[in-house]
């Protein structure tokens, strides 16, 4: 019986084998870095399935898709120049055509994918430290406007609107990389990435906090609320320099730049109250507007800081006082693309792109890519071989 018994059950499979059909082959095409894929396809039928087609998702492709690569391809000119230029560098590069839609499409796509990943990091607390990290973080915060408009038809003129987006910073001492966070969100939000930025900068219990801005409220608040006493505040030295070399025509009409050198040199040797002396000494009379009063808008600019000048104390260990990483931030990882004549984004795709950007920036380009391969693979890199 055992035999026999095996014997139909190989006859019963031979025979439903027999019932898959070939119904009739199909063009299948996609797209690749070598350009147009064309074969052609057999259409398998059974009697479960009238319609049965194995090749495409044994490979991974549909009919018009593009692979992988290409679309890293795609993404990666996307992400770094106008759409219709990246169609014209990848026909350089490549040798055939996708047009500037493609590269929008593909460039979107992957921006807004990049996005849901970040955001599901920042959910996560930042607060964890380890106890050992580096022993100053240099971290910075700043904001660039982006020019935004409505979504609906481009027929006609749309109101554009200037909206601030987020830019944050932060690099270990000594360290070639800085991390960046970016959002159109509020100040709570922005301090949240600011947070998991400098966190993944190095921060830990033993850490301090070299926090360094141009001396914006909200910096200095969100400063104070995300590092705790761990942060000492400076004011950027050259931002205050700018108010002081407004004052030096009044101060010093004959010889403003040896003014204004004396008064930087005696910032960074600590005398901040004798700056502050010299710039009571020559203030306006308190009936003339704050637009023809600069030394009156220096002195006050400086007496509300001065806690948050010690220059010598960032000069001795070696520190920045200058926010020269925010402004380089600013200007590579947001404006460069974001902003340009003529440019106006929604809002959606221009904090989609940020993200893109951000991680680009962070030297995370292959870990994402990577992520898209592998199923479940953890974009923070916390995987374990």
């Amino acid at each position: 019986m055992g035999p026999e018994r095996g014997r139909k059950t190989h006859r019963a499979i031979q025979n439903e084998r027999s019932k898959e059909l070939l119904h009739e082959k199909k063009e299948l095409s996609w797209y690749c870095i070598f350009g147009q894929i064309e074969v052609q396809e057999r259409i398998w039928g059974s009697a479960q399935s009238r319609y049965k087609r194995i090749f495409a998702p044994a490979i991974g492709v549909s009919a018009l898709s593009k692979s992988r690569r290409l679309q890293r391809v795609l993404a990666d000119f996307g992400a770094e120049q106008p759409f219709g230029a990246g169609s014209k560098r990848f026909k350089e590069h490549y040798g055939f055509e996708m047009s500037a839609s493609s590269v929008r499409v593909e460039t979107l796509r992957h921006a807004k994918q990049a996005a849901r990943m970040l955001e599901g990091e920042y959910g996560r607390s930042f607060r964890t430290l380890p106890k050992e990290g580096a022993d100053y973080v240099i971290a910075e915060a700043d904001g660039t406007m982006i020019c935004t408009v409505e979504a609906g038809s481009r027929k006609g003129v749309r109101p554009r609107n200037w909206q601030e987006m987020r830019l944050v910073a932060a690099m270990a001492r000594g360290s070639p990389t800085p991390l960046y966070g970016a959002t159109f969100g509020d100040v709570m939000e922005a301090g949240r990435r600011w947070g998991h930025c400098t966190r993944q900068a190095g921060w830990g219990l033993s850490s301090k906090i070299h926090a360094l801005a141009d001396g914006a409220e909200w910096i200095e608040k969100q400063g104070r609320e995300v590092f705790g006493d761990q942060m000492r505040f400076t004011v950027d030295f050259y931002h205050l320099s700018d108010y002081l070399a407004a004052a030096s025509e009044t101060c010093r009409p004959k010889a403003p730049k040896r003014w204004l050198k004396t008064q930087q040199t005696r910032l960074k040797k600590g005398a901040a109250c004798k700056v502050l002396e010299a710039l009571k000494a020559n203030e306006e009379s308190a009936s003339a507007p704050d637009e023809a009063a600069p030394v009156r808008t220096a002195a006050r600019y400086l007496s509300r800081r001065m806690e948050q000048v010690d220059y010598p104390h960032a000069l001795a260990n070696e520190l920045p006082i200058g926010s020269g990483l925010i402004e380089s931030g600013n200007r590579h990882v947001l404006q460069a693309r974001l902003k340009g004549p003529g440019t106006a984004w929604l809002k959606q795709n221009a904090h989609d792109l940020a993200q893109l950007r951000v991680l680009r920036a962070n030297d995370r380009w292959d870990q994402y890519w990577l992520a898209q391969r592998v199923p479940n693979w953890p974009l923070d890199g916390t995987h374990h071989f």
